[in-house]
């Protein structure tokens, strides 16, 4: 299987992007300096803050790396927070937390509907947020990440192919968190697989996010159904989980498993062939071009017009798909190495 390689051109964009906002005859050529956002004070060393639920996952390790590297080639500050758990009122006080402390912008991984009136407030005031992952309806300044109902419907097609078109199918991701990633990707997946006639889909386990509980209950579908043919897990411990129900029920090598993500968990059950494929997404890029962006926005480094806080221009691109990644046993190697970030 042909791995995407999106992330350079996800960067070449970016900085076309740049270049054509630059030197664009539709606004004047700025005189001076812009303003600096509210939350940069004189002499203060700049602090960006990255907010998620379920942030000790590994998943998460690639944007913290991201993230940090970019703050130290800026020379700034840099710190995580959001609660462990899937909680939306825990991400909404994060924010606010951050808003309080003034930091110089916020990277939100995008996980919950719930929090676009907290991102509001800080937009409203002056804590410029840049979302990743999945989007929020709000007043961000910008989205990077890949559409979830996409990488969806290509894992429904990837699962439809490795089964020759036929035969039943279980999905499992956390459906019941409310989250718009995972139910864009159940979507996807599920339009991808309405294609195939002679596939069905006899389960949809909400995994909530936990390779056990994905385990145990894509294990009952298992019991219930021993011939189905192919898995679909929209989760990094969705994939895991299958693994070890496929495992435990005896079926190793007759059910085709796709899963998501690059952790070392998935990585070692891919080498292993237990996983046929893994879809993973560039959050290190995410990351990293996230906290450069901020710093020009906050710094008042984007030449869009003279002042384009005080205007209430956004000048960075409202929305880039950073693509994905197809990791299979023919790539596995290349994904091995850790990211590292000193948080």
């Amino acid at each position: 299987m042909k791995m995407k390689r999106l992330s350079v051109l996800f960067v070449i964009l970016a900085m076309l992007v740049f270049t054509m906002t630059a030197c664009s005859n539709s606004a004047p050529a700025a005189q001076g300096t812009n303003k600096p956002s509210a939350s940069s004070d004189a002499g203060k060393k700049e602090e960006y803050a990255v907010i998620m639920s379920l942030h000790q996952l590994e998943f998460f390790d690639a944007l913290k790396a991201g993230v940090n590297d970019a703050a130290k080639d800026l020379g700034a500050d840099w710190y995580y927070a959001g609660p462990q758990e899937l909680s939306p009122e825990k991400v909404v006080e994060a924010i606010e937390q951050a808003v309080a402390k003034k930091v110089t912008g916020i990277i939100l991984h995008g996980q919950f509907a719930e929090t676009g009136a907290a991102i509001d407030n800080a937009i409203d005031a002056g804590v410029p947020v840049i979302i990743v992952n999945t989007d929020i309806e709000s007043k961000r300044l910008s989205f990077l990440g890949c559409e979830p109902y996409n990488v969806g419907f290509e894992m429904g097609e990837t699962v439809a192919k490795l089964i020759g078109g036929k035969g039943k199918v279980i999905t499992s991701t956390a459906l019941g968190s409310g989250q718009p990633s995972s139910l864009a990707n159940q979507k996807g997946c599920e339009d991808a697989l309405a294609k195939y006639p002679d596939i069905e889909i006899v389960a949809k386990v909400d995994d909530k996010a936990d390779s056990g509980i994905a385990a145990a209950q894509i294990g009952a579908a298992l019991q219930a159904n021993p011939d189905v043919a192919g898995i679909v897990g929209m989760q990094a411990p969705s994939g895991v989980g299958a693994a070890t129900a496929v495992r435990e029920a005896g079926l190793s090598g007759k059910v085709q498993i796709v899963a998501r993500d690059r952790d070392s968990a998935t990585l070692e059950l891919i080498e292993d062939g237990e996983i046929s494929a893994s879809f993973a997404q560039n959050s290190y890029v995410e990351g990293y071009i996230a906290t450069k962006w901020l710093h020009d926005y906050a710094n008042g480094n984007l030449k869009v017009i003279q002042d384009y806080i005080g205007g209430g221009v956004n000048p960075l691109p409202t929305k880039v798909d950073s693509g994905s990644i197809i990791i299979t046993k023919d790539n596995v190697e290349q994904f091995k190495a850790k990211y590292v970030y000193d948080k």
